[in-house]
């Protein structure tokens, strides 16, 4: 075993994080700077949210009306919708309460009145009633969830008729950096190459702990095609992004998956 643990430290160097705002927001949550981590954080969400916002809007009208942000974080993302919606809610789970505390407590030095924040226990079902949003934005969040085809159904049952679900994740789980460890790992596939426990301890995380204790439920995209599928949801646009110079793996069954960076989609709640 240490034999397998000294290849996969020298894997790593072969390698360098190519994220550095990540990498400075991983040093300020691991170090307990969560004041300067929530405030950068914010920041990073924030700016990140113009570009998700306007992306969607390229190819579909967003809503206007009340949206909701699931997975909401700091809120950053959140503000943005607001911005494109007129009205946004953002919700996360008991354990982020901290990130929705500093969110809300932007709002107010803001007076933001058309954005708001829930914090729950992370089960489903999600507090909010039947057909209460007109769109519903899940950006990063789905291949952190538990049972995503729980949370979809969710999210199916509290658009309106007619609602848009705008959803985007990466990268997917087979996927180069389908670990999401970016700063910790860089080597591409660590995660498939070796075995977890060995990951685990170059990682610095306990031997026994597992990709679900880190937050990665090994969502692929055949896997989510497939929940997207018998949701009910009507798919209005749809798209797996690859390095351009890769495209023709696309076609190949498996080993198309290597190589998704990230999925991005509409869906639309039938309006009958």
């Amino acid at each position: 075993m240490p034999i397998l643990d000294t290849l996969c430290r020298s894997y790593q160097r072969l390698f360098r994080c190519s994220y550095p705002e990540e990498a400075r927001l991983v040093e300020l949550h691991s170090t307990g700077q969560t004041g300067q981590f929530l405030r950068e954080y914010f920041d990073h969400e924030y700016a990140k949210g113009a570009d998700s916002v306007a992306r969607f809007g390229a190819f579909t009208e967003i809503p206007r009306g009340r949206a909701l942000d699931f997975g909401c974080g700091a809120g950053g993302l959140t503000f943005r919708i607001a911005e494109a919606c007129g009205e946004s809610v953002g919700i996360d789970i008991e354990s982020e309460r901290y990130q929705v505390e500093f969110a809300e407590a932007r709002a107010r030095e803001l007076d933001r009145g058309n954005v708001r924040f829930v914090c729950y226990g992370g089960g489903t079902p999600v507090p909010f009633d039947d057909a209460s949003f007109d769109c519903a934005f899940c950006v990063d969040v789905v291949e952190h969830l538990p049972t995503p085809e729980k949370f979809v159904s969710e999210l199916f049952r509290v658009l309106k008729p007619g609602g848009k679900l705008l959803l985007s994740f990466g990268p997917p789980w087979r996927h180069a950096h389908g670990k999401h460890l970016w700063t910790k790992l860089p080597g591409w596939w660590t995660h498939l190459l070796f075995p977890r426990r060995v990951v685990m301890r170059v990682g610095g995380y306990p031997e026994a702990a597992t990709w679900e204790d880190l937050g990665m439920f090994r969502l692929t995209v055949g896997t989510f095609n497939r929940i997207m599928r018998r949701s009910g949801f009507e798919r209005l646009y749809h798209d797996e992004k690859i390095n351009s110079l890769l495209w023709p793996l696309k076609l190949v069954p498996w080993v198309r998956e290597l190589f998704i960076a990230e999925v991005v989609g509409v869906y639309r709640k039938p309006a009958g």
